[in-house]
């Protein structure tokens, strides 16, 4: 969202008797539905100063926030508290790529996470017994943060792979973290439905996102040869649907 969309859409409380005013701008670092890509430090510092200027608070999704900084790391050396440092408040899920098997964290000042506490005690939330998530989020820090990267990199090659398979296309350059969005074009008999429900049967999960379009996402316990057994099982699959639709 360009930052001059973002002023435009701040609500003021003067003038807006009928309407909320804006208190909060959220970004969400990487963007799923974009296909995982990264947010830059330029433009998360932009937001933040436009933030700052109007009198509002900026919180950062960074349930997938490891992954960008595995991106920009090499490229750019942007660690992760330098992608957030122009944030309020960020929020890490440590169940996604990091592979823990449950949990986020908040991360603020120490006032804001005082009345982070408060406030999830008042809406009912509270926890017994969480220092076994916590040791799980703790052995996803320590050993899999190392993985991400090879998560990346295996991304690129199914994507490069998608490519090669008739009716379906990906624009590899949108494939910069663990997600792909491939589209299916050229045939009334493959949908994003079928397919999926075909994969499954294979046991390849994807999800269905639109009327064209289909997503995937890796983690650390996919390897190099289930990417290549996903991708031959898509490949058939596109096949089977096709044979079957031409036959009716």
């Amino acid at each position: 969202m360009d930052i001059d969309e973002i002023v435009e859409a701040i609500r003021h409380p003067e003038g807006e008797l009928y309407y909320p005013t804006t208190r909060l701008i959220c970004l969400e670092n990487t963007h799923a539905n974009c296909g995982g890509r990264c947010i830059s430090v330029e433009y998360t510092d932009k937001v933040g100063e436009v933030a700052k200027k109007h009198g509002l608070k900026l919180h950062i999704d960074g349930a997938r926030i490891f992954n960008a900084a595995v991106l920009n790391v090499p490229a750019l050396g942007v660690p992760v508290h330098r992608l957030v440092q122009a944030a309020d408040s960020v929020s890490v899920c440590m169940s996604k790529g990091l592979g823990a098997p449950v949990g986020s964290v908040i991360v603020g000042s120490k006032l804001f996470i005082t009345k982070a506490r408060r406030l999830r005690k008042t809406l009912g939330g509270g926890m017994r017994q969480v220092g076994v998530l916590c040791a799980a989020a703790y052995v996803a820090l320590r050993d899999n943060l190392g993985k991400l990267a090879d998560d990346h990199r295996r991304a690129k090659i199914f994507a490069d792979g998608i490519k090669q398979i008739k009716h379906l296309s990906v624009d590899a350059a949108t494939v910069e973290t663990n997600m792909i969005f491939f589209s299916i074009t050229g045939s009334t008999c493959l949908s994003p439905a079928n397919l999926c429900q075909v994969l499954e049967e294979h046991g390849v999960l994807a999800m269905p996102v639109s009327s064209t379009s289909v997503r995937l996402v890796l983690h650390h316990q996919i390897s190099d040869n289930d990417v290549l057994y996903a991708l031959t099982c898509i490949k058939q699959a596109v096949q089977k649907l096709l044979t079957d639709g031409a036959a009716k």
